[in-house]
């Protein structure tokens, strides 16, 4: 019996995309440099803001150190405000949940999105306190894919390895929860296409939220 699901934030639980294109383009318009489209963002994110910022700048061909520590110094600011800008759930996916904690299944989250962003996103998506455990990026811990933050959490609520299922949209979350040695789950609901998931291995692939409910927990 599975006693918790671990979820990751961006494009798992929360759709976001419209948050990071607004403050990200936001950020490129007041330095003069091109915008991208919200739908690329789906593919920028899941590797930390730095990362998404980065490859943002090279999309647009305006990459370098210098321009990207200047943006990340704006974004880091913007984004106190812009993190909950659009955020919403995904169809079916707050009724799926509820069931879950019904049945006992304690439910938490894994992200790199910063701690004070994630948790404002989930507070307002979901209500603070909805989830066991909200772990964001933070000093000292290891972004995703190291399987130290899915540690932390298993630890903190006093959960087995195979006591546990992890829950992602990318490849970044596959290998967490390939490197943590727990099964996977990939969702084709979030911001990466299922081929991602299936040349990363993952243990089931799900479509819609309701499927959650049927994995043999």
């Amino acid at each position: 019996m599975k006693r918790l699901i671990i979820f990751d934030l961006d494009g798992t639980v929360g759709d976001t995309v419209a948050s990071l294109a607004h403050t990200v383009n936001l950020c490129l318009r007041r330095m003069g440099l091109p915008e991208q489209p919200e739908q690329n963002f789906c593919s920028f994110a899941g590797d930390g803001a730095r990362q998404m910022l980065k490859r943002a700048l090279k999309a647009g061909g305006a990459y370098s150190e210098e321009i990207l520590d200047e943006l990340m110094k704006m974004y880091s600011l913007e984004f106190q405000e812009g993190c909950t800008y659009g955020v919403k759930s995904y169809p079916g996916l707050p009724g799926a949940l509820d069931s879950l904690k019904a049945y006992g299944v304690m439910l938490a989250v894994c992200t790199n999105k910063a701690q004070p962003y994630a948790e404002s996103v989930l507070n307002k998506i979901y209500g603070e306190g909805y989830f066991d455990y909200i772990l964001g990026e933070q000093p000292g811990l290891p972004r995703k894919p190291s399987p130290e933050g899915v540690f932390r959490i298993l630890e903190t609520l006093g959960v087995d390895a195979d006591e546990c299922v992890y829950v992602g949209d990318t490849n970044t979350d596959m290998q967490t929860g390939h490197n943590a040695g727990i099964f996977t789950v990939g969702v084709t609901w979030g911001f990466r296409p299922r081929k991602e998931l299936e040349e990363c291995e993952a243990d089931r692939i799900i479509e819609h939220p309701e499927e959650l409910l049927k994995l043999e927990l």
